[in-house]
């Protein structure tokens, strides 16, 4: 698996309350994005500070990277998408 895909799956467990496989998965990625592109390690770290509940600083960091990668709207719009607007 990649990074992206482990970032995903960290985001879904987090979102059905799954904080173990969250962080593991959360682990997963950061050891994967490591080697890859900077726009991976953007992904990680937005995935980061959703798990740690930095919901705030996590879309203020999606808005700077889809700045530069805009194919990625979508999918981290997926990332907000079950969150309720008081969560930030």
């Amino acid at each position: 698996m990649n990074a992206v895909t482990l970032v995903v799956l960290a985001v879904l467990a987090t979102e059905v309350g799954d904080h173990s496989a969250a962080g593991k998965h959360l682990e997963a990625a950061r050891r994967h994005s490591r080697t890859s592109a900077r726009r991976d390690r953007q992904l990680v770290e937005i995935a980061a500070l959703i798990i740690s509940g930095e919901h705030q600083h996590a879309r203020d960091l999606s808005f700077v990277h889809t700045s530069e990668f805009p194919a990625d709207d979508q999918l981290l719009a997926s990332f907000f998408r079950t969150r309720t607007d008081a969560d930030g």
